[in-house]
Parts: structure tokens; C-alpha cells; sequence
């Protein structure tokens, strides 16, 4: 428990000297967006390429990642119908159900996920079934997520992602190729390809920070929207999966170790996507209030990912 909570500690005091650049104008809004290319089109792409091309095979990972992709979109499903259950309540209108919807079904796997699962389990198994929860979700993000934001925002369609340009999906796939070669890269090729991929936590944290920092946390706080989503994303449907697998056979049923269903778990539990703020501002929706969603889960969130990670 003492390992979580440092690691936590140490991600949040990054994220603060994210807000703290962004507030004394370190950093702007031409920065940012270039924190987001960097992070997506370079670091990340090169941590996932050099993790998977540094492992061994293994038939036991490679199918314990399947599944994980597998649980994700489960996951996925399960926030769909509480969320549907939770804005009926609410009884929001056809573009806040569906802002309510993406802000809930979708996490922030990749900014928050993947340093958090780095920082627990570091021998980069981990990191394998992070990525395969990630293209879990990312497939139903830029098919069901579009589908549903375009059936409530008709007159601002937003396309479909083909997944083979995301560079993500790219790296995963060159990385799996290369951890199938009977030769490893060249040193070096791979130290400065590595070391550049493990710069991912730092700058995404800075980045967390910077979005934080945006909103005015007294209005967020009076926001009875974002606690709903809160509770969605960070409670409800994570310690439902934490039941089902400490409560019932399904993992022996699975067969999945003690890491696989530690990240399926800490993922599901992740707050909300700061992706969807983007989508739903280009869509001409709400996006204040999806980027209040993201405020409030995501500060809530270093309680509750360690409350998860304490009751593995």
C-alpha cells in the first residue's frame, strides 16, 4: 500500500507543476497541443514499441492480453448501461445523455493509466496488458463513442478513426513483430528509443496539470453532473469488477495471473478521457462541462486508484 501511495504522491506532485506552469503562463495553449502530439505521436508510441520489442514471447501473456482487450470492452459496455441508468435520473436532454455517456464509458487510460500501471508493476507486463485494455477501448472509442455522439449531434458528424493511423496501434503492432524476431535491436538503436518512451509519465503528467489547472474548481464542485460521472467511472463499475474477480472463479475460469487482473481493474477505475473534451468542443457540445467532468473525476481519482490497488 505504502509502494501505491508514493507513486501517486510523486504523479501528483508533477501534475502540480503542470497547473503551476500553465497559471504563471509558462506554459499555453500552443504548448499544450503540442505536450498532446508529443506524448501521442512520439513517447508513447516509442514506451509501447520498446516494451513489447523487449520481451520474450510468451503464449501465457499474449493470451492473458487478449482477454484483457476483451474485459476492457466489457468494461466499456458496463459503464454504458449505469450511465444510461444515471442520465435518465438526471433526465438530461439527447446531447447531454451522450456527453454523459462518452465522459463515462471512456478513460483516461493512456495520460493517467499507463504511468500508474509503469509505477506498480514495472517488470513491463504491466505495461503489455495496459495497452491491450487501451486498444480494447480505443476500438470502441472511435466506433460506438462516434456513433453515439453522432446520433445526438447529427449536424456535426464526426468521422470514425481508421485505427492504422493512430500511432499508438502502429507501435503496438511493430512492437509485436519485433518481440515475435529471433534478434533483439541493436543497443543502439534501442537505449535512446527507450529513453525517450520513458519520458511518457513525466510529460503526461505536466499535461494533466495543465488541464486541471484550466477550471474554476469552485463551480466544478457544485456540479451534481460530475459527481454522477464520478461516481460512474471511479466506484461503481470498477468495484464491480473487483467483485467479480475476488468474489467469484472467474479468474481461475480466465486464467489470468495477478497482474492482468490488477490492470484490468486500476484501468476500468481511471477518470474520465481528456480526449472527450476535444471530441465534444469540435462537435459543438458542452464541452465546459465535459472538461469539468474530467476535473473532478481526475482529482478524485489518486483516492480511489489507491483504494482499487489496496483491495487487489
Amino acid at each position: 500500500m505504502q509502494i501505491i501511495f508514493s507513486q501517486i504522491a510523486m504523479l501528483l506532485i508533477m501534475s502540480i507543476i503542470g497547473a503551476m506552469a500553465y497559471l504563471i503562463k509558462l506554459i499555453g495553449k500552443n504548448e499544450i497541443d503540442g505536450i498532446v502530439k508529443l506524448v501521442t505521436k512520439i513517447t508513447l508510441p516509442l514506451l509501447i514499441f520498446t516494451t513489447f520489442a523487449s520481451s520474450k514471447i510468451d503464449a501465457n501473456i499474449l493470451k492473458n492480453g487478449l482477454i484483457v482487450a476483451a474485459l476492457s470492452a466489457l468494461s466499456v459496455v458496463l459503464f454504458f448501461i449505469f450511465s444510461s441508468i444515471s442520465a435518465r435520473i438526471l433526465k438530461l436532454d439527447k446531447k447531454n445523455r451522450a456527453l454523459h455517456r462518452l465522459s463515462s464509458m471512456f478513460g483516461n487510460v493512456v495520460f493517467l493509466g499507463f504511468p500508474v500501471i509503469d509505477a506498480v508493476f514495472p517488470s513491463g507486463e504491466g505495461l503489455i496488458y495496459a495497452t491491450m485494455f487501451h486498444l480494447g477501448q480505443d476500438a470502441l472509442m472511435w466506433t460506438w463513442g462516434v456513433f453515439i455522439l453522432n446520433k445526438a449531434n447529427r449536424e456535426n458528424a464526426t468521422k470514425a478513426q481508421n485505427p492504422l493511423q493512430n500511432p499508438i496501434t502502429l507501435a503496438f503492432i511493430a512492437g509485436i513483430i519485433f518481440m515475435l524476431l529471433p534478434f533483439q535491436l541493436p543497443e543502439i538503436i534501442f537505449t535512446p528509443l527507450s529513453s525517450i518512451g520513458k519520458t511518457t509519465t513525466y510529460v503526461s503528467m505536466i499535461y494533466v496539470g495543465t488541464v486541471l489547472a484550466m477550471i474554476n474548481p469552485l463551480k466544478v464542485f457544485l456540479n451534481l453532473r460530475s459527481y454522477v460521472v464520478s461516481f460512474n467511472k471511479l466506484i461503481l463499475v470498477p468495484f464491480i469488477i473487483l467483485a467479480l474477480f475476488k468474489f467469484t472463479s472467474l479468474s481461475a475460469i480466465l486464467g489470468l495471473n495477478s497482474t492482468a487482473i490488477g490492470v484490468v481493474i486500476l484501468q476500468a477505475g481511471m477518470p474520465s478521457m481528456i480526449l472527450i473534451s476535444l471530441i465534444v468542443k469540435d462537435a459543438n457540445m458542452d464541452y465546459k462541462q465535459a472538461t469539468e467532468n474530467i476535473f473532478l473525476s481526475t482529482l478524485l481519482s489518486f483516492a480511489s486508484i489507491s483504494l482499487l490497488f489496496y483491495l487487489l
